[in-house]
């Protein structure tokens, strides 16, 4: 933050700017504060006020914050920004291409994350064909088709909720598809020196508290104004939380951060892609009931991956 001064006519005139760096450029938001220069407690204001202003210009809407920072969440729509100015100078073939490569990428990390047995090929078989598929294809195909679902802008509702774990559990009835968890379930952590993984200390909600969760969660998410970033490892946070289903879970919570973020004009993020990274903060998170750094853990990875984006593009 800077305050500027502008003489005219040997009268002084205040200013306020801001500034933002994406890669190696520079995206200062700059504001006439008065003839006055402000005290520090009406600047501190001042500057707050204008990060608001700032956030309504880039995303047209009024977004909270309170896991991050307006800071964060004006350099987050920055970067969205810089994303689509790149993705639409791409050629259509470009776009189609990345588009492919974003969806076979996240279905293949979203699955292999929770240990599930298989292989790019795999993935990328069940995205060519529909037909004659077998385990590992079907296992990919029903992700793949959820991940479809996610981009379509869907209401959420209690029956959207349930119709895209039905999706990604399609053909293994013995994973009761698109039903809710009738019997206690208890949450493990990876472990590479127990196949069956470490049980952690948080105990998800009993089975018949699960109606009026799922009911508080869709509200919740349809009447929040926070901001995507934020909401979206909220979604997950709270999902996760609550444990609807007996399996899929951690895929539907990443499915759910997607399509928060798809909805705010986010590209797909790979969330699980650092995988050791990602379990340590969802299971601190939950276990501390504080979801900040899973909240600080999205955003970073955005920002990453963005920049992956951005600079491999600025290249071709």
């Amino acid at each position: 933050m800077t305050l500027r001064t502008k003489a005219v006519k040997g009268k002084k005139y205040y200013y306020l700017d801001l500034s933002y760096f994406i890669l190696n450029k520079s995206k200062t938001f700059s504001k006439y504060i008065g003839v006055e220069k402000p005290s520090g407690n009406n600047l501190e204001k001042t500057e707050n006020r204008f990060k608001s202003e700032i956030i309504l210009k880039l995303s047209g809407k009024n977004y909270d914050n309170n896991l991050i920072s307006k800071d964060a969440v004006i350099k987050a729509l920055l970067f969205r920004d810089a994303f689509d100015k790149v993705f639409v100078s791409l050629s259509k073939s470009q776009q189609r291409q990345y588009k492919v490569d974003s969806t076979i990428l996240f279905t293949l990390t979203t699955l292999t994350t929770e240990g599930v047995d298989i292989g790019f090929r795999d993935v990328k078989n069940a995205f060519e064909n529909s037909r004659e598929l077998n385990t590992r294809e079907q296992i990919s195909k029903n992700m793949l088709r959820a991940v479809e679902s996610i981009k379509e802008g869907h209401i959420l509702d209690k029956k959207y909720l349930l119709e895209l774990h039905r999706t990604i559990m399609a053909g293994f009835e013995e994973k009761n598809p698109g039903i809710l968890r009738r019997q206690k379930v208890y949450l493990h952590m990876q472990d590479t020196r127990n196949p069956a993984g470490k049980e952690i200390a948080y105990r998800p909600p009993h089975y018949k508290k699960l109606d009026k969760l799922v009911d508080e969660f869709i509200m919740w998410y349809n009447s929040t104004k926070l901001n995507p970033i934020e909401k979206a490892a909220l979604a997950h946070y709270k999902l996760y939380r609550i444990h609807l289903f007996l399996d899929g879970n951690k895929r539907i919570c990443r499915l759910m951060l997607n399509k928060t973020l798809l909805d705010g004009g986010f590209p797909l993020l790979n969330i699980s892609v650092k995988k050791d990274s990602y379990f340590e903060s969802l299971i601190d998170s939950i276990e501390k009931d504080a979801p900040k750094r899973l909240a600080e853990f999205t955003l970073k990875e955005f920002f990453r991956q963005t920049k992956e984006f951005l600079k491999l593009h600025a290249r071709s």
